[in-house]
């Protein structure tokens, strides 16, 4: 007999802290949709920390003290007026929470029970692989031919000198590493712009694993969301973390200029809580689109927004693949058959 999904969704510990922290938000700020964006990643992040390394009782009493707070309460008797929380101030207006797009397609993510909401670790997407120098690791890459892998212009030339197909890179025994034969950083990729961030790889021989194919053109124009994939860093500050291939679903944003992405070879998407978004580490690593049952390439992480505040977790600018399709497929040396 097959599961009811509202119950697997209660049994989530996850599921139950984004079901808590959304009606907290907006018991505090109404139908303001900036405001309430702000407040429940806040809250989100507050409850992630207890629930991942405080001591039982001390989620418990979390629990109690946000559950407390989420009823009305009345001051001493005395005054006999009614304690309100006072709302935050709204973000930005440079911020994506400001942004009319991204907070619509948030809002729809919260809501959709069957996207993933915090960053995972993830045995699949196996085409998502981790890219290295000689001695060390340091960006992210797809498999588009089975021996082309795509990553970022920017991870030219300093790590493009193999790649690593596994789910790991402390345990390299467990997956392939492959050399490197030639690496094409795309003509056009050059500061300050920082567009056409892109790099060819074409690996010395053919990876043991079913290529990515390339998104059509206008799938990601029907798409809410994108699914990031990568090894890259996990904390806001960039510190630490990689090694481990991660997923994570985020929202799209509006291509407003104020985010710094050209709207003819990029795009812009955002971490909406858990502050789980594309970092460093990430870079060149796959943005995917569902189209019916099957995922798509669509991005490759580029960078972070202009309006973005710290070094991850402010939302990412993203190249399009498809934009450089003919040309990834010029560059000589791809088994493209």
């Amino acid at each position: 007999m097959g599961k009811d999904k509202n119950a697997e969704h209660a049994a989530d510990p996850l599921q139950e802290q984004l079901d808590a922290a959304e009606h907290l938000a907006r018991l505090m700020v109404g139908e303001d949709d900036e405001r309430f964006m702000l407040v429940f990643q806040s809250l989100v992040n507050v409850m992630d920390g207890f629930r991942a390394s405080a001591p039982d009782a001390q989620r418990e009493q979390a629990k109690a003290v946000l559950a407390q707070s989420a009823k009305p309460h009345l001051s001493p008797r005395r005054s006999g007026r009614r304690r309100t929380i006072a709302p935050p101030t709204g973000p930005p207006a440079d911020s994506l929470y400001a942004d009319p797009v991204y907070l619509e397609n948030a809002k729809s993510l919260i809501i959709d029970r069957d996207r993933i909401v915090g960053g995972i670790a993830t045995a699949d997407y196996r085409d998502c692989v981790a890219i290295g120098t000689a001695d060390d690791w340091c960006c992210t890459g797809t498999l588009v031919a089975p021996n082309v892998v795509v990553t970022a212009g920017h991870c030219y030339p300093e790590c493009v000198a193999r790649v690593f197909v596994g789910d790991n890179v402390e345990q390299l025994d467990a997956g392939t590493v492959i050399e490197v034969a030639d690496a094409v950083q795309h003509p056009d990729y050059d500061t300050p712009s920082f567009t056409h961030d892109l790099t060819v790889l074409v690996l010395a021989k053919d990876a043991d694993v079913k290529p990515r194919p390339i998104a059509e053109d206008g799938a990601l124009e029907a798409a809410q969301t994108v699914r990031l994939a990568g090894y890259g860093n996990t904390d806001v500050d960039s510190m630490g973390g990689y090694g481990i291939r991660r997923m994570v679903d985020v929202p799209l944003a509006s291509n407003d200029p104020k985010y710094g992405a050209d709207s003819e070879t990029e795009f812009v998407a955002g971490a909406p809580f858990l502050d789980r978004d594309s970092c460093n580490g990430d870079s060149g690593g796959p943005a995917y689109v569902k189209a019916g049952d099957h995922w798509y390439l669509v991005g490759a992480t580029s960078r972070a927004t202009d309006s973005a505040v710290r070094r991850c977790g402010d939302g990412g600018i993203y190249t399009r693949v498809h934009s450089f399709a003919e040309w990834i497929k010029s560059v000589p040396g791809g088994h493209w058959d």
